[in-house]
């Protein structure tokens, strides 16, 4: 595990245990019910977020727990684990999603403020140049992070990020998740 500086904020760098037998499992998972994905908005020809429903991959719990517990203990920030749309939002997905990257995809800078408190990516599938995670801050060069399967990335919801081009001859799989405030405000009940 390692803690990185950047922009006055922190990114936790991890690799989640039992990565080996967790990752196939749920790569089975969401190839058996890639057919039943629903997709949040188009970008460069590609969805953005895929979606699934915890019925289906359940084995996203594993590192959504490890993400709530390495928050709690290195940043000492509470977190709740939610597996289903927030009651008052208006959008109909769950807080989690799946980022499916063909060659030549990428994703353009954005962050997660969202009621959340922390927000992670791990990554279940990518070779090599299948495009770094990106962080930028103003006043500073950009920090690169290179995907890792079983790796998982833990960060302020509010720093911006990106994804760079997928150089790679394979598509990048990676899941990415909210956690929110524990315990949960009034508004989320």
């Amino acid at each position: 595990m390692e803690i990185i500086s950047f922009g006055g904020k922190k990114i936790i760098q991890s690799i989640v245990p039992g990565w080996q037998s967790w990752v196939p499992r749920l790569l089975d998972e969401i190839l058996a019910n890639r057919d039943n994905m629903e997709h949040s908005h188009k970008i460069m020809g590609r969805w953005e977020n895929s979606y699934l429903p915890v019925d289906s991959v359940p084995t996203i719990r594993k590192p959504m727990r490890y993400a709530r517990d390495l928050g709690k203990a290195e940043l000492k920030i509470s977190s709740a684990i939610l597996f289903e749309p927030l009651p008052f939002s208006k959008k109909t997905h769950p807080p989690f999603w799946f980022n499916l990257g063909l060659p030549g995809a990428q994703t353009g800078v954005h962050d997660h403020v969202s009621l959340s408190v922390l927000s992670a990516v791990t990554y279940l599938s990518c070779e090599e140049n299948s495009g770094n995670l990106f962080f930028v801050s103003e006043g500073e060069e950009d920090f690169e992070i290179c995907p890792e399967v079983g790796k998982l990335l833990l960060f302020d919801p509010s720093m911006k990020h990106g994804v760079r081009e997928n150089f790679s001859g394979s598509e990048r799989v990676s899941f990415a998740f909210n956690l929110f405030p524990f315990p949960l405000p009034a508004e989320f009940l």
